[in-house]
């Protein structure tokens, strides 16, 4: 008989999980609120398991830091390797607790880089400091683009090449248009699974190539935008419950209205759009407020948003 000390801990024998499990919203708060979509609008994301995950979280690709200038407030950062949460997938969903918009932010950006990854075969970069030094640019390796959920009171999010950073806001719903919502009510970006998304996909593209964030001309802008929204988009379809709600819905018809096809739904809502803020294959008429199918214009102008207005147009 092996002596007791040779006998490995039964710790040792256990391997390590290849994924940690994160609840988030599949669109946006205000859809589970709503009887035909609140069964669909809670989804769990798989996580690559990351043995260097931290408080925040922070993790080998991503800093959550949790500042709010406008209220001068740091929130309590979330830690994900409690065994608490890890039993339950995480926070629930909540629009209140800022630890559950840290969560969330964080599982939308890592999910959205590990499409990217999976695409081009190897790991996902980000694009790297310039610091000048006796008139030179020197490169400066990024090891962590940083999330701040609560950055900006104002109904905006974007990607900051500058600080190699995600920017949220919140802001009031509109007081007279806020469509769904309740006026004045507060809207945060960061719970929309389409603006992280979104967000995240412009800090990937620019750390495909240091000049993809130049503006030398209109298409430069636009292939940020293109791509940013597609994988937006796309990501509504890796969710089977979320695909089989809207496919029975449409009666297998997706050239009608669906949210699969159509982003930051709460947002659009919030500032007046009366829909979602874009919309794949459709627009709400600015006289009638319904929505109707567009067919596709090759000619129109794909450069809708500047590059420091990432969720909006």
């Amino acid at each position: 008989m092996m002596p007791s000390s040779q006998i490995p801990s039964s710790s040792a024998l256990v391997p390590r999980p290849p994924f940690r499990r994160l609840r988030t919203y599949a669109f946006d708060p205000i859809l589970s609120r709503q009887l035909d979509t609140y069964e669909i609008n809670e989804v769990t994301l798989k996580i690559p398991w990351d043995e260097k995950m931290g408080a925040g979280p922070v993790d080998s690709y991503i800093e959550v830091v949790d500042y709010d200038p406008a209220s001068q407030a740091f929130y309590a950062p979330v830690d994900l390797n409690d065994p608490k949460l890890l039993a339950q997938d995480g926070h629930s969903p909540s629009e209140g607790n800022p630890q559950f918009h840290q969560q969330m932010a964080y599982a939308v950006a890592r999910t959205t880089i590990g499409h990217f990854e999976f695409a081009l075969g190897r790991r996902a970069l980000w694009s790297a400091h310039i610091a000048k030094e006796d008139g030179k640019d020197l490169e400066e390796f990024v090891p962590r683009l940083r999330i701040y959920p609560h950055a900006l009171r104002e109904a905006n999010a974007y990607y900051s090449p500058e600080k190699k950073a995600l920017l949220f806001g919140y802001f009031p719903a509109s007081p007279s248009e806020s469509g769904q919502n309740m006026p004045g009510e507060t809207v945060f970006t960061c719970l929309s699974q389409d603006i992280v998304a979104h967000e995240t996909a412009h800090a990937l593209v620019d750390g495909l190539h240091p000049r993809f964030i130049e503006p030398s001309n209109p298409d430069v802008w636009a292939l940020h935008e293109a791509l940013a929204d597609i994988i937006a988009l796309f990501q509504h379809f890796n969710h089977p419950e979320v695909l089989k709600n809207q496919i029975s819905r449409a009666r297998g018809d997706l050239e009608s209205r669906n949210l699969l096809a159509e982003l930051a739904f709460q947002f659009g809502q919030a500032t007046g759009h009366y829909g979602a803020l874009r919309s794949a294959i459709g627009r709400i008429d600015p006289d009638s407020k319904k929505w109707e199918a567009v067919l596709p214009d090759p000619n129109e102008s794909c450069m809708r948003m500047s590059r420091t207005t990432g969720a909006q147009y």
